[in-house]
């Protein structure tokens, strides 16, 4: 029910993030970093034990959940509680227990900070109310929302208060944890997105409104294709605006995503574990770009090359004209009579 095949929808953002202030230059901890990772584990093993309950209680899985789909090819946390091996109750309090948890080894940050707490708390309604009663935002077609905003926005901005606060302070670097944690948000979603696209049928008969359901199959795999190239346009767009070709590494992914979107079909068997396949594409992607974010050597703006070239190579005289620096050539002085 944890599903720890799904980890790196969390372990990625968190990575990411420290590779960006690690790049910014300012004093960062390793041990809070660590921490970092710790939480989103929990969150997301709690996030995705709850969704398992929650969906069973409120009649998502019934006992026809993969039908049409070889049984092996069935992810098995769809059967947890559907065979009836395991008690509901059991379940639920794993899910209360892992955000304890997360607050547990959270707690004397976050009394330290107004910030943070907001922050994290935010993160966890979310995460809870995707599916629990009585909010149920996954039924209502604000699942994909609630997801890219708690393991996208909101826990790469507790990551950074975590780790440095001087770059939690700096505008620019908050500015690149939000704009570079958007591709490999959407290649999040489209795990989520895979998974509502493979249960359209059973959604719509007990009448679940996720998104998938909402647009329909075609739909729904226009959208997922979209968020596919939509990742690496973004990637590309980065790339040039910050100089850094390196980051394009992450294109040695498309094969997998390339894969990903052939399987995007009616053919119960490709679907049937077509999420777990994209939490692969969403791994290989995410540690790629950080890898290339990380490779990249810290070019300095335009202008100040240019000051930089003209203080060496160039001496200024009072009048504002240019003269050779003193590294210059120069003739050789005369003789002293």
């Amino acid at each position: 029910a944890a599903r720890p095949w799904s980890f790196p929808a969390a372990l990625v953002p968190v990575l990411l993030t420290g590779a960006i202030v690690y790049k910014s230059g300012e004093e960062w901890s390793g041990l809070e970093l660590l921490r970092a990772l710790v939480l989103g584990v929990l969150v997301q093993a709690a996030s995705n034990t709850g969704n398992t309950y929650w969906d069973f209680v409120n009649g998502a899985d019934t006992a026809t959940v993969g039908a049409g789909a070889d049984k092996d090819k069935v992810l098995k946390h769809k059967g947890v509680l559907v065979d009836g091996l395991t008690d509901p109750s059991s379940v639920f309090f794993l899910t209360m227990l892992l955000y304890a948890t997360s607050a547990a080894i959270m707690v004397d940050r976050l009394l330290a900070s107004n910030q943070l707490l907001a922050v994290f708390t935010a993160g966890i309604l979310l995460s809870h109310f995707y599916t629990a009663d009585p909010i149920r935002l996954k039924y209502y077609a604000l699942g994909d929302l609630a997801i890219f905003l708690a393991f996208g926005p909101l826990l790469t901005r507790c990551t950074t208060l975590l780790i440095s606060s001087g770059a939690a302070a700096r505008e620019d670097v908050t500015t690149d944890v939000l704009l570079l944690t958007v591709p490999v948000q959407l290649i999040c979603e489209c795990i989520l997105h895979a998974n509502n696209g493979r249960d359209i049928g059973e959604d719509s008969k007990n009448g679940l409104r996720t998104l998938a359901t909402l647009l329909g199959f075609d739909k729904a795999r226009t959208l997922f294709l979209a968020m596919m190239v939509g990742a690496y346009a973004c990637v590309s767009a980065f790339a040039y605006r910050r100089r850094s070709p390196g980051m394009l590494c992450v294109f040695l992914s498309l094969p997998l995503a390339l894969d990903a979107g052939r399987r995007f079909c009616r053919d119960a068997n490709q679907m049937a574990d077509l999420p777990k396949r994209v939490a692969k594409l969403h791994m290989a992607f995410g540690v790629l770009l950080i890898a290339g974010l990380l490779s990249a050597p810290p070019y300095p703006p335009v202008p100040a090359v240019l000051r930089a070239a003209l203080r060496v190579g160039l001496v200024l005289d009072p009048a504002g004209g240019a003269c050779p620096s003193a590294h210059a050539v120069r003739p050789p002085a005369p003789p002293v009579a």
